[in-house]
């Protein structure tokens, strides 16, 4: 498993790599203190995991996920010192998959970078490969790809996740709880209530779907959502 981990504190850049070695002894983490270094690795290497700091000298750690994300869909954990709710919104509408605030526990990373690679088949855990399809949607679990009327949509992985286990069971409500345990890996009682909402309405966004009159992803209000097959 590669990591790419971007964080300008020699000790935090260190505990993070000590951590990752002790949890996969295989795993090979590369150490950028800056936000162009970090854009150039994920540019010209491919990796299962980046783990991102917002605070760093030379661009803003949201930069820094915007220009990632412009050239891969790679999972990115966002370290912060920011606790604001604002900020943890902007974050996950610019594609991160998760968030953790400093001080954070060694333990409490990993569980979250377990948590994320579960949800996004990363660490040499791929999805099986089986293209699924409802109505005009259209994913492809072995590619990572989504298309609506045969055009591609860019999604993060937790969009990704999201709706292939609404595809997956068209014409079904899925939960928010099931939601949460599934793509998240999360209690469902500990999650942020707008957690499942915000993607939701992101999803519908790229989709090009009305949350006033939606065509693919349906409101099922007090239950949860469903596409029609």
């Amino acid at each position: 498993m590669k990591v790419l981990v971007v964080e300008d504190d020699p000790e935090v850049g260190e505990t993070i790599n000590m951590a990752f070695s002790m949890r996969w002894p295989e795993s090979d983490v590369n150490l950028r203190d800056t936000g162009n270094g970090a854009i150039d690795a994920a540019s010209t290497d491919t990796y299962d995991l980046v783990v991102l700091d917002v605070n760093l000298p030379d661009r803003d750690g949201f930069a820094v996920l915007e220009g990632i994300r412009s050239v891969s869909h790679v999972p990115v954990i966002m370290l912060t010192v920011r606790a604001s709710e604002a900020d943890k919104v902007r974050g996950l509408e610019m594609g991160a998959d998760d968030y953790v605030a400093k001080p954070f526990s060694p333990f409490e990373l990993l569980a979250r970078a377990s948590a994320v690679l579960r949800r996004t088949g990363g660490g040499n855990n791929a999805p099986q490969s089986r293209v699924m399809q409802a109505g005009q949607i259209k994913v492809d679990p072995d590619s990572a790809e989504v298309f609506v009327n045969d055009d591609r949509v860019k999604l993060t992985p937790t969009e990704f996740k999201i709706l292939s286990m609404l595809v997956q069971n068209a014409n079904k409500v899925v939960t928010r709880d099931s939601l949460i345990e599934s793509v998240w890996g999360m209690d469902p009682s500990s999650a942020d209530s707008y957690l499942v909402k915000l993607h939701i309405q992101h999803l519908r966004k790229k989709l090009g779907d009305s949350g006033v009159d939606p065509k693919f992803i349906i409101t099922v209000r007090g239950f949860g959502y469903k596409v029609p097959a």
